[in-house]
């Protein structure tokens, strides 16, 4: 016994060894082993793939200026060493994928002028991330386990196959604190068929898996307690084929359960959901879709309609016409839109009010308080592309 603990922990160290020269070889092992904070991002090599572990769990996995800024220079390392990597593969540790980018660094940077700066720093760094993570010239597999929010869904979405389990909970809740889909979002999910991406941000809706896997968000549906085996595989796959990767992620999907419906919408099927969104979401002002949820009627259309109603009138006719424009544009069109309107949002009354409301758990006052209220959204548009655009290659 004594042996085998011996030859155990040398076949441990051999593969931390091993590990570490593969990290250093692709310009990584610095930031694994002498960040101030090098917990925050766990950076691993497995055979020739790199795993990015978010590792807050006690937050939930929200993602900080720290955090961005390691994920931005692994992702600038891994672009230039493509050839000696197959996959990169992200994940989150304990039960969540990630909670979204951290409320009080934004509230920070938009109250305290020494924070102003570090804030646009972090806003930078995410949308050089998400630009170069969706541009990566090898495959790129997300792990949603758990919580899936804001930047976590951003993340996700640029990646090429995005996996779904039981525990996958995702939402883009930025209406509800005075904010705009950003992150990626307005680029991927006004592709959505049917308008389905309206409805998810203009109703910061809670969606699961069957939701995910019938929205055509997600790509696979894996229980989560073959996660860790479905890794093992594909890194030792050493193969950057998408075709053999996605093969390999198929062999551990399992058809969504239909006894305990994983979706946040029981009262009301897929096919139905769908028709109601295409009809009530189709519209080009947010008045118009409250009056056709007022007209459907159904309970499901009256939620939705209660749910709009409750968010920021400012942030939900800025959003809805950010997905009308985005439709149209590229993604790095959208990344540089999205940067270009955060500047305009930094400091506005609702944004500051919602992230206030979320951290001191209360119900927000927005003002203006009514849709009918506030016409100015076509004017933030002016502004924000009047600014000089982000390089997103930098």
């Amino acid at each position: 016994m004594i042996y085998s603990s011996r030859f155990a922990t040398k076949n441990v160290l051999k593969k931390a060894y091993n590990s570490a020269y593969r990290l250093q070889k692709c310009g990584l092992a610095q930031l694994s082993s002498n960040s101030p904070s090098p917990s925050i991002l766990v950076t691993e090599m497995q055979n020739n793939s790199v795993l990015m572990t978010l590792n807050r769990p006690k937050s939930l996995n929200a993602v900080n200026a720290e955090m961005v800024s390691m994920i931005y220079s692994n992702l600038k390392a891994i672009e230039a060493s493509t050839d000696a990597i197959d996959m990169v593969i992200l994940k989150g540790a304990g039960k969540a994928f990630s909670s979204g980018g951290d409320v009080k660094t934004f509230l920070d940077g938009m109250q305290m002028p020494e924070k102003y700066e570090d804030l646009n720093t972090l806003l930078n760094n995410t949308y050089r991330s998400l630009f170069r993570l969706s541009t990566l010239k090898v495959p790129t597999v997300s792990l949603m386990d758990g919580l899936t929010v804001g930047l976590g869904a951003g993340f996700s979405y640029c990646t090429n196959f995005r996996v779904a389990t039981e525990n996958t909970l995702l939402l883009m809740p930025e209406t509800t604190i005075g904010h705009f889909c950003d992150v990626s979002s307005s680029y991927y999910l006004s592709r959505l068929r049917g308008y389905y991406g309206r409805y998810l941000t203009l109703c910061a809706e809670r969606v699961k898996a069957e939701d995910l896997l019938h929205a055509g968000i997600i790509t696979h549906f894996v229980p989560s307690n073959r996660l860790d085996s479905m890794v093992s595989q594909l890194t030792g796959l050493r193969s950057s084929d998408s075709n053999a990767i996605n093969q390999e992620i198929s062999n551990f999907t399992e058809d969504l359960p239909t006894v305990t419906r994983l979706t946040t919408t029981l009262d009301i099927s897929q096919s139905e959901k769908q028709t109601l969104v295409e009809n009530c979401f189709k519209y080009d002002t947010v008045e118009e879709i409250i009056n056709a949820l007022e007209l459907e009627g159904s309970k499901f259309a009256l939620r939705c309609r209660s749910k709009i109603l409750s968010a920021s009138p400012t942030a939900v006719k800025i959003t809805l016409e950010l997905l009308r424009r985005a439709s149209s544009l590229s993604l790095s069109e959208c990344l540089v839109l999205e940067r270009q309107l955060w500047a305009t949002d930094i400091g506005t009354h609702d944004f500051v009010e919602g992230c206030k409301s979320m951290l001191g758990k209360r119900s927000p006052t927005w003002f203006p308080q009514r849709l009918e209220d506030y016409q100015a959204h076509l004017e933030r548009f002016g502004k924000a592309e009047a600014l000089a655009p982000l390089d997103l290659s930098a």
